[in-house]
């Protein structure tokens, strides 16, 4: 995974071919960078902790993690399979959560783990269908509002 990393915002405007997040501005009918607005870096109002808005990557490198979960490279698969399952709440109900992922059973594609991120002008989407051993990642740096439509069309599509 050579183009992944947590960089500062001067190291992503360093990065050839970084995809800078965009935001539409209903008032100007048009898309500007997201990065005009202060009020939208969230490394500023977090703290300037790592994870939030601080992590790049492409999904060529995300598909290489991808396929590595399925082997011992980096997890144990019994640790990732506790990740997997929906946990007890204190009430007795189960959460379609894991850690870090959000769970679902589909009568076609099987066990499904999930997660999405954004940040202004970032939306982002990795869906793992666990037991067909297939992964879609949908990396978009232009935070459409139709995003979410967009990845039930391309899941349509599987």
């Amino acid at each position: 995974m050579k183009s992944t990393d947590i960089r500062t915002l001067e190291e992503k405007k360093a990065t050839k071919n970084f995809a800078i997040g965009h935001i539409y501005v209903e008032e100007r009918n048009k898309y500007v960078r997201a990065d005009s607005f202060p009020s939208s870096n969230y490394t500023i109002w977090l703290g300037n902790r790592k994870g939030p808005g601080r992590i790049s990557s492409t999904a060529t490198d995300l598909l290489k993690w991808d396929k590595a979960l399925y082997t011992e490279k980096l997890i144990k698969q019994s640790t990732l399979q506790d990740a997997f399952t929906p946990m007890k709440l204190n009430d007795g109900t189960f959460s379609n959560y894991g850690f870090g992922w959000e769970l679902r059973k589909d009568p076609l594609f099987g066990k499904i783990v999930q997660h999405n991120g954004d940040n202004p002008g970032y939306k982002t989407q990795i869906i793992r269908y666990i037991d067909k051993k297939k992964t879609m990642i949908v990396l978009n740096n232009n935070a459409h509002r139709d995003f979410n439509s967009i990845i039930k069309q391309l899941e349509a599509m599987l």
